[in-house]
């Protein structure tokens, strides 16, 4: 932990968030183009493209409890998103906090590959799942002690990275906002309708970031999101996080992330 350096840590963030209070501008009305850090897009994938993917939610198990998917299994080979996005769930990354090599079924793990160049590819599964559905289990079985059922959980979630610069990102955007990080976040029970908040983000004006920007909020469907989607960098960073599901509530470990994505043409709320 003391690699972690929390004190200057809690010093910069503090710093920050007095910054933002007294320097902060509200930001641009109506719809503009965005760029969303890695921690942004973690979360986003993970509640939009987790979540929702998970068969026993598609199935209806989860109604009376975290809620359904707005997906259907018949969805898959539909388009969700532009050809850059790329959504994987992967058990197998080395030294991650959602590591393992077999599921809590026996079923040796792999990675899936939920969305691919915008198309819904693969579902989580166990081995109950998959068999209404005439396939494999993915391995995606996992229970948090001995005496807890398995259930279809994530691993690593996380976008792929594109082969753009940050930089490159901004430098054709005219008028827009860089949401770094987020201070708040909701989701509905089917993982449709999202709203973040931002916290640290910046004005982008003819390709450069400008000054600090107040609370812009982002509420957009999921569709919406990822078909809005048009370049990613290479910059792929992760957040370790409990994730909670089931009842009693299973909370197991897990990573998501990704890269900074450039959204295009969003409609931004103060």
């Amino acid at each position: 932990m003391k690699d972690w350096n929390l004190p200057e840590l809690l010093v910069e963030r503090s710093k920050l968030l007095g910054r933002i209070i007294r320097e902060a501008q509200p930001p641009p009305r109506g719809k503009v183009d965005l760029v969303l850090g890695s921690q942004v897009v973690g979360l986003i994938v993970h509640e939009s493209a987790g979540h929702p993917y998970e068969a026993d939610r598609i199935f209806g198990r989860e109604a009376a409890q975290a809620g359904e998917s707005f997906l259907k299994a018949d969805m898959l080979g539909q388009r969700i998103g532009s050809e850059v996005v790329n959504v994987a769930d992967d058990p197998t990354l080395e030294h991650s906090y959602g590591f393992y090599l077999y599921d809590d079924e026996g079923v040796k793990a792999r990675r899936r590959l939920l969305i691919k160049d915008g198309i819904i590819n693969e579902f989580l599964h166990n081995r109950e799942t998959a068999a209404r559905m005439g396939i494999k289990s993915n391995a995606s079985a996992r229970a948090n002690a001995f005496d807890r059922e398995p259930i279809v959980r994530m691993a690593n979630t996380f976008m792929l990275p594109g082969d753009h610069s940050f930089e490159e990102l901004l430098e054709d955007i005219r008028l827009g906002v860089y949401i770094k990080t987020f201070g708040e976040w909701n989701i509905d029970d089917r993982r449709y309708n999202m709203r973040f908040v931002g916290r640290e983000c910046y004005l982008i004006e003819n390709g450069e970031l400008k000054g600090l920007v107040r609370r812009p909020i982002l509420e957009v469907t999921t569709p919406g999101l990822y078909a809005s989607i048009d370049a990613l960098d290479g910059n792929l960073s992760f957040e370790a996080a409990t994730c909670g599901k089931g009842d009693p509530v299973q909370g197991i470990p897990v990573w998501h992330g990704g890269p900074n994505v450039r959204v295009r043409g969003i409609e931004v709320w103060r």
